[in-house]
């Protein structure tokens, strides 16, 4: 584990005399990010005692690789150097955003904070790192504050800028290299969502194939091949071509082997892209869900069992993006509607609680609207 040592050296002038005690504190590899630019690595200490949130989020979308390649997109000589948006054209994100953490705290060289719109609570998946101390009128107690440069600010300042008649729109950007937890990277062991939580918070949209083999990311790989199998239902049943076979799962590593020759790739394109372009029969089960057995009764019935219903959430929201996207290739289905649709599924399901549950969809699939 890396040590950061802070040095205090006391020096009593009138004696000519000096003294120096020397206090070793431990990083917290849990709360630090190494940032990869080509021209060196540049250490974060995350602020969870500012924006707890903001850094549980940040965390989750490292770990899913979703900013690893991103450019710097905008830069501003003097001020800040952003980067977090996939579209590299600063309107992108991943349509999930979070309630504003505003604190006093001074955002000085240094700072990394949450980029956003004119919303106060609009921050997204963008964030800035700020380059002077000359800002602090624009920044203080009006951006979310999450983080602090303490290592690498000469290779933040490397960073190529931007045109300053286009807002420091960059024309060929430096991009993050790889983004990736200290705990992580240095051999330690991540805390690991439960399954429930995890089904509930992934997103093909932010899951990044490198994830894959990517330590830290053992939550989201884990239900990824769901999500996979539940877009591919909803793809195939569309074109009625859907069937599924008894025995082992063919499907996780098929995934896999799609997503090692297309590493920087989101989860959601190689699905689209690569997989649903040709048929295959589907497992009837996966390690984690019994699907063809699984039926509307254990889902809303007495004692339904959490993991299994985020489970089906999460293949049922899977199969309704994959069941558009064979009509509507560029609809997605945002984080503001997922509430919505979860409710209409387990209203159906209670109305029919002997249907299965992978036939339920099939039916709701074709009534709801995605815009």
């Amino acid at each position: 584990m890396r040590i950061a040592t802070v040095f205090l050296l006391l020096i009593t002038l009138a004696g000519g005399t000096a003294a120096l005690a020397v206090d070793a504190v431990p990083v917290d590899p849990e709360n630090t990010l190494y940032l990869d630019l080509n021209a060196g690595r540049v250490f974060i200490r995350m602020r969870p005692d500012l924006a707890p949130n903001h850094v549980a989020r940040i965390k989750h979308l490292v770990r899913a690789g979703f900013y690893d390649g991103l450019p710097f997109h905008r830069v501003i000589d003097g001020f800040m150097a952003q980067t977090g948006d996939p579209t590299g054209k600063g309107t992108g994100g991943t349509g999930r955003t979070l309630k504003a953490e505003i604190t006093n705290t001074a955002q000085m060289r240094g700072a990394v904070s949450m980029a956003r719109g004119s919303s106060k609570n609009g921050a997204d998946s963008q964030w800035f790192i700020v380059l002077t101390d000359a800002n602090r009128k624009t920044l203080d107690g009006k951006y979310t504050m999450w983080g602090q440069v303490t290592e690498g600010m000469e290779f933040v300042e490397m960073i190529q800028r931007g045109d300053a008649t286009r807002d420091g729109a960059v024309q060929t950007p430096d991009h993050v290299v790889r983004l990736h937890v200290a705990a992580d990277a240095d051999g330690g062991t991540a805390a690991v969502a439960d399954a429930a939580t995890a089904a509930k918070d992934f997103s093909a949209g932010e899951f990044r194939c490198l994830a894959f083999d990517r330590p830290g990311a053992q939550d989201q790989t884990a239900v990824a091949p769901l999500w996979a199998h539940g877009y591919l239902a909803g793809a195939y049943h569309a074109q009625g071509k859907l069937a599924f076979a008894a025995g082992d799962d063919t499907l996780t590593p098929a995934v896999r082997a799609a997503c090692t020759a297309a590493p920087q790739s989101l989860l959601l394109m190689i699905a689209k892209n690569d997989l649903a372009k040709t048929p295959r029969e589907l497992p009837g089960a996966l390690p984690s869900f019994p699907l063809t057995a699984f039926t509307c009764r254990m889902y809303a019935g007495a004692g339904a069992d959490k993991t299994l219903n985020a489970f089906a959430d999460l293949w049922a929201l899977a199969f309704i993006q994959g069941y558009k996207n064979v009509g509507q290739p560029d609809v997605e289905i945002s984080y503001v509607s997922r509430p919505v649709l979860l409710k209409t599924i387990a209203a159906a399901c209670t109305k029919n609680p002997d249907i299965g549950f992978a036939n339920l969809m099939s039916a709701v699939a074709a009534k709801v609207k995605i815009k």
